[in-house]
């Protein structure tokens, strides 16, 4: 039977006695990007974190999933922007009005409703939310969710904007420690290092104690298949399509063992008719975004989880695998090395190794006890090296509050 689990609740019991606070903030996310309960908590988890603590929260955007009305007790606003979420060159063309529009919205607000934070939660909305921070005295934080690397028009037009958000100053700059070196980033600009806050993102550590659904697996391995698992936006840079090519390759050494893509992104139609295209679809499942709560059953039925991300693998599906006890192979990008070591809590990968990668895998999947070996020291890992997302939300509520009171 399914074992049914909330998204990732936060204790009350660290709950101190603090005024209460106006939290404005500006973004182009949606609370889970994709849909509620879906995708990404990093962003929903902290912002929820400020409503359990008793501050009222807004949260304005213009991402185009993203509806308005009150959310777990967190107010969101529309900014109806034009050309939203389309091309990134574009967002340099539609700047004025996406500022204007932002700041309309904002405006209104906090006359309404002073702040005490603004949060630009988006580099290119530093901007709006560095000038309002002016204009209504408030404490300005700039948080990021990593960086981009130029290596691409994409890429390169981040940067435009990286640019002007680390040329703003901001009273804190609160960075995830993805693996895309985003302090060393802001330090390179000239941001004083006793601003600058690298958090990891959390974990949920109860997930290491659940059982595997075995009537799941079942549906998806009715004859003892060995299975592989893909966790993640479906989007170019998570390079979903290498795991697909390798997986092929891998059936051509043995065909007990499928493939398990979980998420939705861009990429989807054209990730399906590549597995289509290379005449493997029976062997490969798309089984859409799942709720972030049920990713678990997923971790605990496969056998292998494989991460080939262009920039970096310090994502939360390779915590969320690694806490499950499953065995990472990980593409060795960014600082990803910090997190696994090779051999030891998981495998990383080379660019120069990926014409291996279908014979590494199937040795890992023939050896049961390497697999059982690498798994435990990875389940060990995080749960030694890995903040809880209690923990996690804690400390930037503490941080935020110790701003406002002017002890940091």
């Amino acid at each position: 039977m399914a074992m049914e689990m909330q998204a990732p609740l936060l204790s009350k019991n660290y709950l101190v006695i603090f005024d209460e606070m106006n939290i404005l903030n500006l973004s182009s996310l949606s609370l889970w990007d994709l849909g509620k309960g879906k995708g990404r908590v990093s962003t929903y988890l902290p912002i929820k974190g400020f409503v359990d603590r008793g501050h009222n929260v807004y949260y304005i955007t213009n991402h185009v999933s993203q509806q308005a009305g009150c959310f777990d007790g967190i107010t969101v606003i529309k900014a109806k922007t034009i050309l939203t979420n389309k091309r990134q060159f574009l967002d340099i063309i539609v700047y004025p009005f996406t500022l204007l529009c932002f700041l309309y919205v904002s405006i209104k607000i906090c006359r309404k409703h002073k702040p005490d934070v603004i949060y630009s939660h988006t580099a290119h909305l530093s901007l709006p939310a560095f000038i309002l921070s002016k204009i209504f005295r408030a404490k300005y934080v700039l948080r990021l969710y990593g960086v981009s690397h130029v290596k691409s028009m994409r890429f390169k037009v981040s940067y435009l904007f990286l640019y002007m958000a680390f040329s703003l100053k901001s009273d804190m700059y609160i960075l995830t420690n993805d693996g895309t070196e985003a302090d060393k980033v802001a330090l390179s600009f000239g941001i004083p290092q006793e601003k600058i806050y690298f958090l990891k993102n959390g974990i949920n550590k109860e997930w290491s104690t659940y059982p595997i659904n075995s009537n799941l697996k079942k549906q998806f391995a009715p004859n003892e298949e060995k299975i592989l698992l893909s966790v993640s936006r479906l989007a170019n840079w998570k390079q979903v399509d290498w795991i697909i090519n390798v997986f092929a390759k891998l059936l051509k050494i043995d065909t007990n063992v499928r493939l398990i893509i979980v998420g939705e992104g861009p990429e989807k139609k054209y990730l399906k008719q590549l597995s289509i295209d290379l005449k493997i679809d029976d062997y490969v499942s798309f089984v859409g975004s799942q709720l972030q709560a049920n990713i678990f059953n997923y971790m605990n039925m496969a056998d292998v989880f494989v991460s080939m991300n262009a920039l970096s693998s310090l994502s939360n599906p390779v915590f969320e695998a690694m806490i499950c006890g499953l065995p990472v192979i990980a593409l060795n990008r960014g600082t990803t090395s910090e997190l696994i070591k090779n051999g030891e809590n998981g495998i990383l990968i080379d660019d120069e190794q990926l014409g291996e990668l279908p014979r590494i895998i199937n040795n890992l999947l023939e050896n049961n006890e390497e697999r059982k070996r690498i798994a435990e020291n990875g389940r060990k890992t995080i749960l030694e090296q890995w903040p809880s997302w209690e923990e996690r939300v804690k400390k930037e509520i503490d941080l935020i509050e110790n701003l406002v009171d002017n002890k940091v």
